[in-house]
């Protein structure tokens, strides 16, 4: 959830950044570009961690109380929306409040929200709908013949 607003304005910075050193010209706003591109990837990636520790554990504390699927949904849309900011506080910080950046991203609010609400069961370990989500279960071994121990009449 936190990388998607992210990460496409840091690989935007670091381009422009490219295009500016190549192109010979201002090697100061290159840096600085460089420096905002790395802070949107750094931030986001910490956002992320802190978001996803935030959505496991509250719904984690919530399975054990809440039965219904929908319960969970709503728990895991709440705990979205409430995480997300941190996302938008690291676009802030990385584009300088930049009006068209914090827009789209305030824009992707609402997408996160229903993403979280619709993998919270999923990730509360109540459904297995989403199959990536879930390692393949390991294959029985078979050690060896199982001798057969029926009784037989005489």
């Amino acid at each position: 959830m936190a990388w998607v607003p992210g990460i496409p304005w840091a690989a935007l910075a670091l381009g422009v950044a490219l295009v500016e050193f190549f192109r010979g010209g201002d090697t100061e706003l290159a840096a600085r570009d460089v420096r905002y591109g790395g802070l949107l990837t750094a931030g986001s990636l910490l956002a992320g961690v802190l978001m996803g520790l935030i959505l496991a554990g509250g719904l984690a504390l919530a399975s054990r109380v809440l039965i219904r699927r929908w319960g969970l949904a709503l728990v895991g849309a709440l705990l979205g929306a409430l995480a997300f900011p941190a996302e938008f506080l690291v676009v802030a910080i990385g584009t300088d409040g930049a009006v068209a950046q914090l827009g789209t991203t305030f824009l992707a609010w609402p997408v996160m929200t229903v993403v979280a609400a619709a993998h919270s069961t999923d990730i509360a370990g109540r459904t297995r709908r989403r199959t990536w989500l879930w390692p393949p279960a390991p294959e029985p071994e078979v050690v060896g013949t199982v001798p057969d121990r029926r009784h037989r009449p005489s």
